[in-house]
């Protein structure tokens, strides 16, 4: 039983650090194929949110997140505390503050995903070892399970005084996150590093 043991602690420890893993992922993205600028390094965050506080949040994280990777940014409720811009409002603040780019944010839309998970008749791995029913339990009949699945789109845009442009566009989709923080951190932990390495904006990946 010892051996089976020490061989079934590692699996154990693989699907804890499983379960504190990011739960967003990015489902698609687009680049301007014609945009060969420098990538940008003063950031204005957008988060388009109806409700103030969580906008608030939303801008807050993403900002620590950039500010993480050496981006700078600076949150657009410092600028407009009573709403989010507008295209205009947006567009002459940047130029006059100084941004060379924007990135917004906006949620697009809240699914449950219901899917079937089968029985299964023992463990599959060789070995018949049983910890009191535990896994008799486990893996018994099948079951329904559901997942909440919650998609946002980030842009990210140039500012110059002849008129931005959009270059580039990703669509993330969050599982089973239910708080406008968490879902700010995993949605940063997957678009930053990646507007880095495609050198859209300027930091350090980590």
């Amino acid at each position: 039983m010892g051996f089976h043991l020490q061989r079934w602690l590692p699996g154990l420890a693989c699907l804890l650090v499983l379960a504190g893993c990011v739960s967003t992922s990015l489902l698609e993205r687009w680049r301007d194929p014609t945009y060969n600028g420098a990538p940008l390094h003063h950031l204005l965050v957008v988060g388009a949110q109806r409700d103030d506080g969580r906008r608030r949040i939303w801008e807050d994280g993403m900002v620590t997140a950039l500010l993480r990777h050496g981006v700078q940014a600076t949150a657009s409720y410092l600028m407009f505390p009573n709403k989010a811009p507008t295209a205009e409002e947006l567009a002459a603040t940047a130029v006059h503050e100084g941004f060379d780019g924007v990135l917004a944010s906006l949620f697009v839309s809240a699914s449950l995903r219901n899917y079937w998970t089968p029985g299964y008749a023992g463990m599959g791995y060789g070995w018949r070892w049983r910890y009191y029913g535990y896994w008799d339990s486990m893996y018994g009949p099948g079951y329904v399970e559901t997942d909440r699945l919650t998609d946002f789109q980030t842009d990210v845009f140039t500012i110059d005084p002849n008129g931005g442009k959009l270059i580039w566009s990703g669509l993330t989709r969050s599982v089973d996150v239910n708080s406008t923080r968490n879902i700010t951190e995993q949605i940063s932990q997957v678009l930053v590093p990646v507007l880095i390495k495609q050198g859209l904006i300027a930091g350090t990946p980590r």
